[in-house]
């Protein structure tokens, strides 16, 4: 099995958890890892990214499913890696979608959030993010939310690049 087999596998098991807690809310997976999710594996993350309210509840989650507490806000078992964090503020408007991933529902952050969250390091100089910036705007074209994206950009290089990444 490829590592992003692992990861889904544990995402299935966390929610799985999760809801054996009687709580209706669900982590949100967000930075690299949710970059891996809408290219479907081909930018892999070794490290899942979790945005959750209720740390401590998703702490017991991860302890009960066997990850050991690393370092920060990490958590490891096998080769699946977990971070876990409550900064809403990454996810700009609280939005997220929902992906069927191996008949499981799991939340990813907005693929627009995401593409505004990428561009902060294309307009640095980052021609890599650059490229996956294009070949998301190209894989996902009519469905990506471009006036959401500019009402959300507060860089004015950001808006150029858009554009011409867009034309």
């Amino acid at each position: 099995m490829a590592l992003i087999d692992y990861q889904i596998k544990a995402i299935k098991d966390i929610y799985k958890e999760l809801e054996k807690h009687k709580t209706r809310i669900m982590p949100v997976i967000v930075g690299k890892f949710a970059l891996s999710v809408y290219t479907q594996g081909m930018y892999p993350s070794n490290i899942i990214s979790f945005l959750y309210p209720d740390i401590p509840l998703l702490q017991k989650v991860l302890k009960e499913l066997g990850f050991k507490h690393e370092v920060g806000d990490i958590w490891t078992k096998g080769d699946v890696a977990v971070e876990i964090s409550k900064k809403f503020e990454l996810i700009p408007t609280g939005t997220f979608n929902q992906i069927e991933a191996e008949g499981t529902i799991i939340n990813v952050v907005s693929l627009e959030d995401l593409l505004i969250d990428m561009m902060s390091e294309c307009v640095e100089g980052d021609e890599i993010v650059c490229d996956i910036i294009k070949m998301l705007i190209k894989s996902y074209g009519d469905n990506i939310n471009f006036h959401y994206i500019f009402q959300n950009l507060k860089d004015k290089r950001a808006v150029i690049k858009f554009k011409q990444f867009k034309a």
